[in-house]
């Protein structure tokens, strides 16, 4: 069984469907290949300056700052749920483009460990440690504690390396319907079920079942 998924590390309910996608996995005990696609949820977010949370989600959503905070701690308890150390009411977020060149360069090792280490670490900083995507000492030290150069993450860093990848990535995801994260794509064989969204891990669980037999419905509209 393969899984292609889009995914951002801005978006919080994107680390929260993973986590909830592999409780599924390991509860069946089902051997999967998956492969992560780049998506910014956030395109027009500064790689420089470092907006507060509550006043980016306050302003998008056209809500006042108390109710922006209400929600914002929702999602937090969300994470929490599922073990997840959340503090992303408290977070500021700018870009995650070179976030996404981060996890191009440990995908380029052909370390399956490695790659999933920074995927799960960058998730981390940004959602639960109060690091920001763009900041390049927070770069750093993900990608070394997962295995990476120090040297090579900073000549990548300032560089125009891996900038075409994450772009091809996201227009693979418009050209598949994809316009949201995150959004899985489930292989077995000649069967493919599509889910936006961050199911429960009962919902994860139904829909890897359907596809062993052969019972399966296209959840992507």
């Amino acid at each position: 069984m393969k899984i292609i998924y889009w995914s951002d590390f801005n978006c919080p309910y994107c680390y929260i469907g993973n986590t909830r996608l592999k409780k599924a996995i390991n509860e069946l005990g089902l051997e999967v290949k998956m492969e992560m696609k780049s998506f910014e949820l956030e395109p027009e977010v500064s790689s420089i300056e470092a907006t507060p949370m509550v006043n980016h989600y306050a302003r998008k959503y056209g809500i006042p700052e108390f109710e922006a905070i209400d929600e914002l701690k929702e999602i937090d308890e969300i994470g929490r749920q599922e073990g997840l150390n959340y503090d992303y009411s408290h977070s500021k977020i700018t870009s995650s483009r070179n976030a996404h060149r981060l996890a191009k360069l440990a995908l380029s090792k052909n370390d399956e460990k490695m790659f999933e280490d920074i995927v799960e670490g960058l998730s981390n900083a940004f959602l639960c440690e109060g690091k920001t995507l763009s900041d390049e000492e927070a770069l750093v030290e993900v990608g070394t504690s997962a295995g990476l150069d120090e040297t090579e993450i900073r000549e990548m860093l300032n560089s125009n390396m891996f900038q075409v990848e994450v772009q091809i990535d996201e227009e693979d995801g418009k050209f598949n319907g994809v316009y949201a994260v995150p959004c899985y794509f489930i292989e077995k064989g000649e069967q493919t079920l599509a889910i936006p969204g961050a199911l429960t891990t009962e919902g994860f669980i139904n829909a890897l079942k359907d596809l062993d037999t052969g019972d399966i419905e296209n959840k992507l509209e």
